[in-house]
């Protein structure tokens, strides 16, 4: 059993298709683990925060998890490294490590907003990584064969299309992000 931490990289904030839930997609960092991503659902809220602290941006008041990182900071015990682990076949806690060796329990959404704003490595055991993460596989219409792209059983129209196109551009993570910043929660009605 292996139980080694890996780190993993905050990659950003995706919407899933077609329930509009959005997800935090994390990647490993090393040579053996950088193919590896994770999806984490997540609610809008702890999307946007996320969303917010990886494009920098600091709001003029501090918002909840800026103020947890400000008050862990200020105290004097700093974030060491936050842990993402498995609660369940579909349910991902977090645990906040701090400089004094103390741990505190905490949503892995929340955690993961901590880690972004406290600039620390965000962990998973190397077990777990490879038992949930999943490899991207983005394929040109020419690779695919007779000018068009394969398509997964089961995957939506919107699947095929994104496939298509090929990984997301920079222009359309910031077009998400803004989009983010200014959601309500009418924007993610399920209806």
């Amino acid at each position: 059993m292996d139980d080694a931490q890996v780190p993993l990289e905050v990659v950003g904030v995706r919407v899933e298709l077609p329930s509009n839930q959005p997800v935090l997609i994390l990647r490993g960092v090393d040579a053996e683990t950088e193919g590896l991503h994770v999806a984490v659902v997540v609610g809008p809220a702890e999307a946007a925060a996320v969303a917010r602290a990886l494009q920098g941006e600091v709001p003029p008041r501090p918002m909840t998890h800026d103020l947890l990182t400000s008050v862990l900071e200020t105290l004097g015990q700093g974030v060491e490294a936050v842990e993402v682990r498995l609660l369940d076949a579909s349910t991902y806690a977090g645990t906040i490590h701090l400089n004094n060796g103390k741990q505190i329990d905490a949503r892995a959404s929340d955690a993961i907003a901590v880690a972004v704003r406290a600039h620390c490595e965000v962990t998973m055991k190397a077990e777990t990584l490879r038992a949930v993460s999943v490899t991207p596989r983005y394929r040109s219409t020419e690779s695919a064969g007779e000018g068009r792209s394969e398509s997964t059983p089961g995957a939506s129209p919107e699947a095929a299309t994104v496939t298509q196109k090929g990984p997301i551009s920079e222009d359309e993570i910031r077009e998400f992000q803004k989009f983010l910043s200014d959601a309500g929660p009418e924007d993610f009605d399920r209806s």
